[in-house]
């Protein structure tokens, strides 16, 4: 898990507009969109301060990744121009309504309260699913401006152990494998934080 955190914050200092194209080439990943549950009636102001809090993570993830996750996501808020005034905060919050009270004694006009309901690493075969949701408060009202949730998984890609496979791999000519990409992990949390962005900044479609 160091090695991925230590990637993770490698990935975070690309250009935003990098993101996504960094998944492993030898596993493909199922990329769901993301989907909404609660979103604003009306436009919201771009120009108003945005804390994010740090994200709650698993029992499986190492504890300083809430405030590495918070960053990535304050980066793709600014990198995307969804707000242009967008501050990281870095006092845990433990529900809704101490998200709020936290954004108000920081005097902000929206908090983003995350969580990482679930994060499985792969293997260099497959297997890693991340689930991310999202809460957009209002600290003024309580409100909740948005609640966007995806998820990603990794299929596993099993060899073909078949004898006709083994014949053909046993004459060809040795392959020379391609490098693997970043822990998978760490490259669809960037990819969620790209496309939640989207939506909020008002785009009705996400790259898949």
């Amino acid at each position: 898990m160091k090695q991925n955190f230590l990637c993770f914050f490698l990935i975070t200092v690309v250009l935003v507009g990098c993101a996504g194209k960094n998944m492993s080439e030898n596993v493909a990943v199922n990329k769901g969109a993301p989907v909404v549950y609660v979103y604003p009636l009306s436009e919201l102001n771009q120009q108003a301060i945005v804390g994010v809090l740090p994200f709650q993570v698993p029992v499986n993830m190492e504890q300083s990744l809430e405030l590495g996750i918070s960053a990535l996501f304050k980066d793709a808020l600014l990198g995307r121009r969804a707000f242009l005034v967008v501050k990281q905060l870095d006092q845990p919050y433990g529900d809704h309504r101490d998200a709020v009270r936290i954004g108000r004694r920081n005097e902000v006009d929206l908090v983003l309260a995350g969580r990482v309901n679930y994060a499985i690493d792969g293997t260099e075969l497959g297997g890693a699913r991340v689930d991310v949701s999202v809460r957009l408060l209002d600290t003024r009202t309580g409100d909740t401006v948005w609640y966007v949730r995806q998820a990603m998984d990794q299929p596993m890609d099993y060899p073909d152990l078949g004898l006709v496979n083994r014949l053909l791999t046993s004459l060809s000519p040795n392959r020379i494998r391609r490098s693997a990409a970043g822990p998978s992990v760490p490259n669809m949390l960037v990819a969620i934080a790209m496309d939640m962005t989207d939506v909020m900044g008002g785009a009705r479609y996400v790259k898949r």
